[in-house]
């Protein structure tokens, strides 16, 4: 139980936060090592991996070689300042091809005729100038007298200055040994005698043929000057081993030492992170979309993307990545500012992170559409072979129709084609043959398809009529149509089936409702008829006189209970006839109001009635007197003693609305809606006279006459408003009004009537 519990804890939300929350930071670890081997070997490049010594670096070769250049740039080459000074390193053909493309000069006629002598300041002319070129020999020779002396000292300084930043360059150096020696072997200049420098372990000499390299183990490309090959001086030069601090060899040999002795650290951090990221990333893929093993695959929106488009979106990124991160790096490599570089650095190390989550998403969708078998679905292939097939299975017949409209379209084209190409030919006619034959063939296929669908039609309207016997011939129907067909007879049997079915369960609820109301009330007339008996007997016990009358009110509670019930049952079913008359809403309250005075006093309620003017209503009498009469009830039963019920009748459009509002006695703590339920009392504790039916009766009423029936409550307030059509009268033929005789007798005995119409209706029911 152990090993299962500790297993499950690995699908937790807990647990999977926490595996990338790893995974990221194992990456930026990463990209830190990556970051700090990239800044101590960016002067380096593979030297770091590759060599052992920092003398065997091509580094150290170029920067031995750099101080060889300004050595015999120095010595060999220059000599001096006073030789540069007095011009004897003017190089002429330098000097001058570099006067003429300065000032724009480009050599033909006029230079080709003359020389620029040899102290710089006129020419010397050879032949004779042209007239037309004499305007631009005037103008070079102007050029060559005022500016080329100017220009001449220009070259002579920066000369020097390049003379004496190598005296510079070569004073600074602590590590740097070197001899120049001429023909004839004696000393010209250097910083250390021959014999000293062969006394080094590192030495290197150097003449116009011959070249001796002792620097280091590894061979690299050969060391050439042109001014030493040119000349007839030998170079003895040598390097310290160990070096002693001071000068440009002391620093490199420490960066290439940091940078080797930092390798195995950074080597070892970014293995350990790539196996925490690699074990991370397989944690995450085995537990994406699930909360226990072997659970339902749980999707999120990622994963309803298609395949196709989710893959060319994480390629774009990554592309965009590629040449941003390749921007990012130029700037970081350029050695610019070290606050920008720390900048960029950043912002490379925002977008490693995107990437490496972008990429997470994409491998943890594909992991769950794995799980769930819906890799191969979720593509746009997957979705077009679908649709496609979509056109050919049974359920429909669009596919078919599409490929038949298309061999029409086709037959008629390559017909129509072939009759204009044979238009002069013997065969025309027989191609106008084929194409009026092939389209009445076509034309018979329709019209027998729109049969067909002409019979799908009749059918669905018979059974729209309730004709379910209506039986489709398929074997008349077109196989285009032939399962739409199908279908339309199956919805046939289905109804049919239904319609019996609830038939019979109606029938069934109607023998229920006689069986029983005939095995109830037959015991019930007894008991009442011997209560009633023992009632009239004079018993001398007054505890049995008390126990009789207990039964008497107990007997006819329970014939009012079943009275009830078979009424609600029958309006329910809806096998209530309904007369519609014009009924004056408010002479109705008021006649049921004097029906039930006394026990209106008995409970001490007060009806306020609020009617201005007579209101007539759509309805039928018999079924709003017993509406009314069940409203009066309730509110008796439920009502506070002692309080007052407020009746409103009006006319709202075209309804007659009447709202009752009573205070009721107990607290309504329950939904209002259901005391229209059958057998729901506003007595929780049901120790009222009720039976539960009054307001489902009284709303059932209402609704099979086309009305509305609701509940209103409002803390203690309870109201019901029965909206009814209002009555209208045709506009030809208005019936004339009854005389005021026989209204005034309708007024005065309408109870009676009532009464007498109820029990005409009851006693069919009593009797079934």
């Amino acid at each position: 139980m152990a090993t299962k519990s500790k297993k499950s804890k690995l699908y937790q939300t807990g647990c999977k936060v926490c595996g990338v929350c790893l995974l990221l930071i194992s990456a930026m670890a990463v990209f830190f090592s990556g970051v700090v081997y990239s800044s101590v070997t960016k002067n380096w490049g593979d030297s770091v991996l590759i060599q052992e010594s920092f003398y065997d670096t091509p580094e150290f070769r170029e920067a031995f070689y750099l101080a060889l250049d300004e050595a015999i740039l120095a010595d060999v080459y220059y000599e001096s300042e006073e030789s540069i000074l007095s011009g004897e390193k003017v190089n002429r053909e330098e000097l001058l091809s570099n006067f003429k493309r300065y000032y724009g000069i480009i050599d033909g006629i006029i230079t080709g005729n003359t020389e620029v002598n040899d102290t710089y300041d006129g020419l010397i002319v050879y032949g004779t100038i042209p007239e037309t070129m004499e305007e631009n020999f005037l103008e070079y020779q102007q050029l060559v007298e005022t500016r080329l002396p100017q220009y001449r000292q220009i070259y002579i300084q920066d000369q020097l200055d390049d003379y004496r930043t190598a005296v510079r360059y070569l004073e600074e150096m602590e590590n740097f040994h070197y001899c120049v020696m001429d023909q004839s072997g004696a000393v010209v200049s250097g910083n250390a005698t021959k014999t000293e420098i062969g006394s080094k372990s590192r030495t290197m000499l150097l003449s116009a043929e011959f070249c001796s390299d002792n620097l280091g183990e590894e061979e690299y490309y050969p060391y050439s000057n042109y001014y030493l090959e040119n000349s007839n001086y030998q170079v003895y030069a040598a390097v310290d081993d160990p070096l002693t601090e001071g000068d440009v060899f002391y620093e490199m040999n420490r960066e290439f030492l940091l940078a080797k002795a930092s390798l195995p650290y950074l080597f070892a951090i970014s293995a350990v992170s790539a196996l925490i990221f690699l074990c991370c990333l397989i944690y995450l893929i085995r537990v994406a979309g699930q909360k226990k093993k072997g659970g339902p695959v749980r999707y999120l929106m990622v994963d309803h993307i298609y395949n196709e488009i989710h893959f060319l979106l994480v390629m774009l990124f990554g592309v965009f990545s590629f040449f941003v991160a390749l921007m990012l790096l130029d700037v970081i490599l350029s050695r610019g500012l070290l606050f920008w570089s720390y900048v960029f650095i950043t912002l490379l190390g925002v977008l490693y992170v995107t990437d490496i989550v972008v990429a997470l998403s994409y491998i943890l969708s594909l992991s769950r559409q794995i799980k769930g078998g819906t890799l191969f679905r979720n593509t746009l292939v997957s979705v077009l072979l679908r649709k496609i097939a979509s056109l050919f299975v049974g359920t429909t017949f669009r596919g078919w129709m599409l490929l038949i409209l298309l061999a029409y379209g086709m037959g008629n084209c390559v017909l129509t084609f072939f009759l204009c190409m044979y238009w002069y030919s013997g065969y025309m006619a027989v191609f106008l043959c084929l194409l009026i034959l092939f389209n009445v063939f076509c034309l018979y296929l329709c019209m027998r398809a729109l049969r067909s669908l002409k019979r799908i039609m009749i059918s669905a309207r018979e059974t729209s009529k309730g004709n379910f016997s209506y039986q489709l011939d398929l074997a008349e129907i077109s196989p285009s149509f032939l399962n739409f067909a199908e279908d339309i007879a199956n919805i046939q049997d289905g109804l049919k089936k239904a319609v019996e079915e609830a038939v019979k369960g109606e029938r069934m609820k109607t023998e229920l409702i006689t069986n029983v109301s005939h095995d109830l009330k037959t015991p019930l007339t007894s008991i009442i008829t011997y209560a009633d008996l023992l009632k009239q007997e004079k018993l001398d016990n007054p505890v049995a006189r008390e126990y009789v009358e207990v039964l008497h009110v107990k007997s006819y509670r329970l014939k009012q209970l079943i009275e009830d019930l078979i009424e609600a049952s029958k309006v329910s079913s809806g096998n209530v006839a309904v007369v519609n008359m014009r009924v004056d809403y408010r002479q109705l309250m008021m006649q049921a109001i004097g029906e039930m005075e006394e026990k209106i006093e008995e409970v001490g309620l007060e009806f306020k009635i609020s009617c201005p003017e007579p209101v007539y209503i759509d309805a039928d009498g018999r079924h709003m007197w017993r509406i009314l009469e069940n409203l009066l009830s309730n509110a008796m039963k439920y009502s506070m003693p002692h309080s007052r019920v407020y009746v409103d009748i009006f006319s709202a459009d075209t309804s007659g609305v009447l709202v009752m509002k009573n205070i009721s006695a107990a607290p309504i703590d329950f939904d209002a809606t259901r005391l229209t339920d059958r057998f729901v009392r506003g007595d929780s504790s049901r120790t009222t006279e009720g039976s539960g039916l009054g307001l489902s009766i009284a709303q059932s009423l209402t609704e099979i006459q086309g009305g509305i029936f609701g509940i209103q409550v409002d803390g203690d307030l309870f109201k019901v408003v029965v909206q009814m059509p209002l009555w209208v009268e045709e506009e030809q033929g208005v019936q004339e009004e009854m005389d005021l005789e026989e209204e005034q007798e309708e007024m005065e005995h309408p109870a009676d009537d009532v009464t007498a119409a109820q029990q005409q209706e009851s006693v069919p029911s009593t009797n079934t």
